[in-house]
Formats: C-alpha cells, structure tokens, sequence
C-alpha cells in the first residue's frame, strides 16, 4: 500500500494485521484465494489522530466501517462526512484519504483486499467499479450483524491457507450482510419496500399483464433504479422474475391437472403458447409435456 502521512504509533486496543510481502505473493494465484484474498485487517479504537493520504492510491480494495464517533474521506476532489453506521468502500488505484474528525474521533473495523470477485461485489452492491469511493449507511444498531470482527480475527490466527480462507469467508459474510441491511436501511428503506410489495405483487399475480415502466411507477422509482434495487433483491431483472413466476404457476397446473398445455399457456399470462413453450424450456430445461410425464417425487 502507498501511504504519504499515517499516524503509526497506534490506538490503545486496536487490532491490526497485514499479510508479509512474500506470503501475499505466493497465495495470489492460488485457486481458492485468488476470487478473494485479504491482505490487511484491524480495528482502531477511538483513533484520535488518525489519519492517511494515498495520493496514488492503493494497490488493493479498503473496506471500512464507521462503529462510533465520527471521520471523514476523500476521492474524486470531493469529501464526505463519516458517521456512525457508515461502511465506506475505497477503490483501488484511485487517490484517497481518510481520518478521523477531531472532537469525536470514530472507532472502526477495516479491511483490505482484492482477487478476481472484486468487481462484481461492488455491483452488487451499487457501486461503479470505477468510483474513487462509494458509501452505504446502516442502522448503527445493526452493525454487529456485519460481523466485520471475524475478518481481523481469522488473520490473527496465523497466515497459513486455512486461516486466509477463513478471513475470505469472513469478508463474503460481511458483504452479504452488507447488502441485506442496505436494503432496509435509511433512504433505502422506503424503496426497498416498495420495490418488495411489487415483487409480492407479481408472485400473487403472474398472469396479469405488467410493464416495466408501469412497475418503476408504482414503486416510485425511476426504470433504472427500480430494476437495480428489484435484481438486488430476487436475482432476476423484474421481467424475467415474472416470466419464472408464471413457468412456477403453470408447473403447478401440469402436475395437478390434466388441462392441456394451451389453455394454461393462457391461464398463466402467455397469449402465445409457442412462446409459452420457449420460455417453459428455458427456465426448466424441458419441454411443458416432458415436465408433465416427470417423476416429482
């Protein structure tokens, strides 16, 4: 890592540990640590003077979590205040820096890392790979549920493979429970619940007829954001959740009925039952009257 100016002397209780040079570069290619690998992890409490400036940034991910008091951060020639139930993602190879503020200097959990996963967790949770830095707010009170402890403390047990395993699993659960509480959340809390309500909506009711542009407005959402927030929560883009939402109903009819694979083509919401056919093969793998000579049990 680059760093111009850090405050090195330490904060009383903190946690730190940071993966010798010559280990990190015999694990980088490693098959199951190459997806993801921490290379440094801690906890600073009460970090009176902290401080750091990577004018050309760093050469791996930083996630940092915000347990009380308060900081800031700056990229991209903009600052930020931290607070609190804030988690700050800082980009690799994209000048930053961060500290704590002055009259309440914050406590926090942090972790730095990188492998070939990378990406596409910040798409999952909603920031651009390529953002200097990105921020999510949690309710201060759900932070234990991140378990970001457990990432410092698979590395203080030692640097062999099973314990930089553990300190990967450790991160994955973080993120995971990052992306959970996110959702429920602040700003979010709203539009995740309306986003919800859509999607009970299209379970309940597959057959009606939806359009996308008619499902963001009755979340409240633009088409964008409301396929983002509804693709964080079910996987699927809304379209195609209700598309497996209708194959869901019409299996449940070929294996309680013997109605014919047109009418409940019909029934389920598919005007076309060629289409119907199509779509029945691509989310099950075999044709309506294949599935419906299946063994299920």
């Amino acid at each position: 890592m680059s760093t111009s100016r850090v405050r090195r002397e330490g904060f009383a209780g903190q946690h730190m540990t940071a993966l010798p040079d010559p280990v990190r570069q015999a694990v980088l290619s490693h098959p199951l640590l190459r997806g993801l690998l921490v290379t440094d992890a801690g906890y600073f409490p009460r970090a009176a003077g902290h401080r750091v400036e990577r004018p050309q940034g760093s050469v791996t991910h930083l996630l940092v979590a915000c347990l009380h008091g308060e900081g800031w951060v700056r990229g991209a020639g903009r600052a930020q205040p931290v607070a609190a139930g804030d988690l700050v993602w800082l980009s690799a190879g994209q000048p930053h820096s961060y500290g704590a503020g002055a009259h309440t200097p914050w406590t926090i959990v942090w972790a730095h890392f990188r492998g070939e996963e990378v990406a596409a967790w910040q798409e999952q949770l909603g920031w651009a790979a390529k953002r200097p830095l990105g921020t999510i707010r949690i309710d201060p009170a759900r932070l234990p549920e991140l378990k970001f402890d457990t990432v410092y403390d698979a590395l203080e047990h030692g640097y062999a493979i099973p314990q930089l395993l553990a300190a990967s699993a450790a991160l994955r659960t973080t993120l995971c429970a990052a992306l959970t509480l996110t959702q429920r959340c602040g700003a979010n809390r709203s539009a995740a619940e309306r986003t919800a309500l859509i999607r009970t909506q299209l379970s309940s009711t597959p057959a009606r007829s939806y359009r996308l542009a008619e499902l963001a407005t009755a979340a409240g959402l633009s088409v964008p954001h409301f396929s983002l927030l509804f693709r964080l929560q079910t996987g699927y883009a809304p379209i195609d959740f209700l598309i497996r939402q209708r194959i869901r109903h019409a299996c449940r009819l070929l294996d309680t009925t013997a109605t014919r694979i047109g009418p409940i083509a019909a029934e389920v919401g598919f005007e076309d039952p060629y289409y119907f056919s199509r779509c029945f093969r691509r989310v099950m793998g075999c044709s309506p009257a294949q599935y419906r000579k299946t063994i299920k049990a």
